[in-house]
């Protein structure tokens, strides 16, 4: 007697899920990237327009 090995499948019939994408940390991210690059825009024209960076 010759055993089957049993397979577990999913159904042809099942359609997969759609999911929405998760966009909270995306958008975190970008915030946190547009501040600091606002800030450091910032420094820059400051430096600009002091003259630069004085040596000692």
């Amino acid at each position: 007697m010759t055993e089957q090995p049993v397979t577990e499948h999913q159904e042809e019939t099942e359609a997969p899920e759609n999911h929405e994408l998760p966009r909270g940390a995306l958008l975190i991210t970008l915030t946190y990237l547009a501040i600091l690059a606002g800030l450091w825009i910032q420094v820059y024209l400051q430096l600009l327009a002091n003259g630069g960076v004085r040596g000692p």
